[in-house]
């Protein structure tokens, strides 16, 4: 699913990793800001279980909709340049946006992380390590102390 609006191949290119059911608004307005002080096409981008979509390839939770139609709604009055892109699980998140950064020759990654303990790090690893590791340019990492990353 690719949505935006259309902007030249010179300018520059920022990610936001957005999570559809948990990404804070802290993480969507720093990408914000900084799409705005470089001139910058932000990329939204999600990787997603194939379950996540329904049979016409929409999102299939209906909260998670509503949240990136606010989203989108919010980048339109703004006048952010912007794509949606939903990549359907090939691997894991942040092998999946890592791998988009670097096709779609990203300047910036902005994602929001969560402090985890080393046994939830085991059980369920950490895709912000992945990013932070494998990306092929710099990654702004955001965390809210002491706030869940909710809606």
């Amino acid at each position: 699913m690719k949505k935006g609006v259309e902007v030249s191949d010179k300018q520059s290119r920022i990610l936001v990793g957005y999570n559809l059911y948990f990404t804070s608004d802290e993480v969507t307005q720093v990408a914000i800001k900084h799409a705005k002080a470089f001139g910058a096409k932000l990329y939204v981008v999600s990787s997603i279980v194939g379950h996540s979509l329904d049979k016409d390839g929409n999102i299939a939770n209906v909260g998670a909709r509503a949240r990136l139609d606010k989203l989108k709604a919010l980048l339109k009055r703004e006048n952010i340049p912007h794509e949606i892109h939903l990549i359907v699980r090939k691997s894991d998140p942040g092998n999946d946006l890592v791998r988009f950064a670097v096709d779609h020759h990203v300047d910036e990654m902005v994602i929001g992380f969560k402090v985890r303990s080393p046994i939830g790090e085991i059980i369920f690893g950490s895709n912000y390590r992945t990013m932070i590791s494998e990306a092929p340019c710099p990654v702004v990492t955001v965390h809210v102390p002491g706030k869940p990353i909710t809606e």
